[in-house]
């Protein structure tokens, strides 16, 4: 059954995997990059692929009908899975995104949309003004291409439809994070998700390996990392950018803050960001 870790973009699901994957795939809790992949992203082409008879791979309506065969075929087993994704808990041609039976639970991480539009403005290199639609873009899909070779779109929708989505998914067990309580309080937050998993997947706490998977995942070591490595996801510029630093108090445009407080008031005022 899958477990999966949904989030909009730019929202904190990169540092939530990597926790995860030190604090499950490795014997002590200490990170390697080696191990972020052990915690596969959804759709993943190359299963994808095998299950479509249309290799149309940026048309939702044909990768839409096959989400659910491949989420079965990878639960044969019967045993816990954990799942990347920036899709939206989404319905396309009556095919949904996935189901009560192929989830046992989610953990979805939100961000303030006023943070998550500075970081897409630097992940694509583009203006503040162009983010900004792309988080109210009903919309809104990835399609991605590598080496000019087209992968697997996902559907994202807006920032509002996206949280929304996951969130009334009811049917299921769920825990959602504030990734500023990630920054402020990481300790605790990942406390939650361990006591959360606990209860679905049979994930024990351990305080001392909890301590070692956030020491190991902190922002300046990823950023010391792709300084000299790399981390290629796509974006334009660094894809770790300014980590605490990225305040919209001190960033955003005036403007289009007011619009983006208007546009999501509701949900703002909900989770505390307004």
């Amino acid at each position: 059954m899958i477990i999966w870790l949904s989030s909009y973009p730019k929202s904190g699901n990169t540092w939530v995997r990597a926790f995860l994957s030190a604090y499950l795939q490795s014997p002590d809790g200490k990170f390697d990059f080696a191990l972020i992949d052990k915690i596969e992203e959804f759709p993943q082409h190359e299963l994808m692929n095998k299950f479509m008879e249309n290799k149309d791979f940026h048309n939702l309506r044909e990768i839409s009908k096959n989400w659910i065969k491949v989420q079965e075929f990878m639960n044969l087993n019967k045993k816990p899975k954990f799942l990347k994704t920036h899709s939206a808990f989404c319905n396309i041609n009556g095919n949904f995104f996935t189901d009560e039976k192929n989830t046992l639970a989610f953990i979805y991480i939100v961000r303030d949309p006023r943070n998550v539009i500075l970081s897409m403005s630097n992940h694509f290199g583009k203006p503040q003004e162009e983010s900004f639609k792309t988080l109210t873009d009903e919309k809104y899909t990835i399609y991605p291409m590598v080496n000019n070779q087209l992968f697997l779109a996902t559907h994202v929708s807006s920032w509002k439809t996206h949280y929304l989505s996951w969130k009334n998914f009811k049917s299921v067990n769920k825990i959602i994070i504030k990734y500023e309580d990630l920054i402020n309080n990481p300790k605790n937050t990942f406390k939650n998700i361990i006591n959360f998993l606990n209860k679905y997947a049979n994930v024990k706490y351990e305080e001392k390996k909890l301590i070692n998977s956030i020491n190991t995942t902190k922002f300046e070591d990823f950023k010391k990392h792709e300084n000299k490595y790399g981390f290629k996801k796509g974006q334009k510029n660094k894809f770790f950018y300014l980590g605490k630093q990225n305040d919209w108090r001190n960033l955003l445009d005036a403007k289009i803050c007011s619009k983006v407080n208007a546009q999501f008031e509701s949900e703002m005022s909900e989770l505390g960001y307004i």
